[in-house]
């Protein structure tokens, strides 16, 4: 498993309004090409999923099976052999806001999914990390 943690400093309404706005992430983060809802419009729930295009990675429709507004979220996206699952999480912790990101393989290709693209995926969460870090502590407008 990746996990990534940063301290913010921000509120956790600020890093949530980040981190919780899926259809803009092509535009905030710089290891997302691209991001396309799939399906039912209207607010982003469990069950709502979305096409990722990643640079240097296959595309792959994630398919959120859980979503707290304002603390986090959990996505799905499987293929054959390997089901990848991500979260996203914001939180206080000793009064200052802590966002937190992991994502993990399962299922029989999982040793090789992360022999393969371990390093790159803890890369891509770091700089997603550092991003919405910046972006939550910089400039009040995003996208």
């Amino acid at each position: 498993m990746i996990r990534v943690e940063r301290n913010v400093d921000a509120g956790t309404d600020r890093v949530w309004e980040l981190v919780g706005d899926l259809e803009r992430w092509d535009r905030m983060l710089p290891t997302i090409q691209q991001i396309t809802r799939v399906g039912a419009e209207g607010p982003v729930d469990v069950g709502s999923r979305f096409e990722v295009r990643q640079p240097g990675l296959p595309k792959a429709v994630y398919q959120v099976t859980g979503w707290e507004p304002g603390s986090g979220f959990t996505w799905v996206s499987s293929s054959p052999g390997v089901r990848t699952t991500a979260t996203h999480g914001v939180g206080e912790e000793d009064g200052r806001t802590r966002l937190v990101l992991s994502i993990d393989w399962s299922g029989p290709l999982a040793p090789i999914v992360r022999l393969v693209v371990g390093a790159k995926a803890r890369r891509m969460v770091e700089l997603e990390a550092d991003t919405f870090v910046r972006l939550a502590e910089g400039d009040e407008q995003h996208g």
